[in-house]
């Protein structure tokens, strides 16, 4: 997409400033001899453009590039390979939809008084989320045993993951697959994933609540009670069948 936009001559004293610190900075102002009256353009120096902006965009977070000529009147085109975007004098604001590689925003400068050209080029690396994180795991667990639980997310070029329980501190080094004892003073746990892009440091959190079961500790319900429940039973049959056999 080329947007093409003539903006006037840029005015006032703090824009030609901060313009004549930033090519000062970049070693573009000339040299000025004592009480030579400074400019901050010089048509007889070549026009050269440079490109502001970020080294990395995230799919679907909105960014942007400036333009800048070492012109005094300045006509922009800029485009962008690779992605939609809209202009607006010298700025391109653009949002990626999807992923690609890398894409590459383009500027010409075009100075208005002596029709002289110069064009840069930007490349920025495309970066993917966190996005869609979620747990897998068991809903309901035993206190005091032991239950895995994954953390997925869709990172480019990749994440790095952080858990807590409940509001406890956040506790790296595991990866995505974590494992985890509920107490058996609780009836649930509430366990957080957080995922972090490696490159841009967004992170983005899921939490899944997980219900801890407890097991009634009476004689009838635990499996080692059972065989003496049974004998206590026999018992109690004979003692019935020998007080109802007759008597000779």
């Amino acid at each position: 997409m080329h947007n093409t936009n003539k903006p006037g001559q840029i005015g006032g004293s703090s824009k030609l400033r901060r313009l004549r610190l930033l090519l000062f900075l970049a070693g573009l102002q000339p040299l000025l001899s004592a009480g030579e009256k400074p400019e901050l353009y010089s048509h007889s120096h070549k026009l050269q453009v440079f490109l502001l902006g970020p080294d990395y965009v995230t799919v679907s977070v909105p960014a942007s590039v400036v333009c800048f000529g070492t012109c005094s009147k300045c006509t922009y085109q800029m485009s962008l390979e690779g992605g939609d975007a809209k202009g607006r004098e010298n700025v391109l604001d653009f949002r990626l939809d999807r992923w690609a590689e890398n894409v590459t925003a383009t500027c010409t400068a075009t100075d208005d008084i002596t029709a002289a050209n110069a064009t840069a080029t930007k490349r920025f690396q495309v970066l993917v989320g966190p996005a869609n994180v979620s747990i897998t795991g068991p809903d309901v667990t035993n206190a005091s045993n032991s239950y895995t639980y994954t953390c997925h997310a869709h990172c480019r070029p990749s994440c790095t993951y952080a858990w807590r329980t409940d509001n406890g501190a956040w506790i790296g080094g595991y990866g995505n697959v974590v494992s985890v004892t509920p107490k058996k003073t609780t009836d649930h746990v509430a366990l957080t994933c957080k995922a972090t892009n490696n490159v841009s440091g967004m992170f983005v959190s899921a939490t899944e609540k997980v219900t801890v079961a407890r097991l009634n500790s009476g004689p009838s319900t635990r499996p080692e009670g059972t065989p003496a429940v049974l004998l206590l039973l026999l018992l109690l049959l004979a003692a019935f069948v020998a007080s109802a056999a007759p008597v000779f």
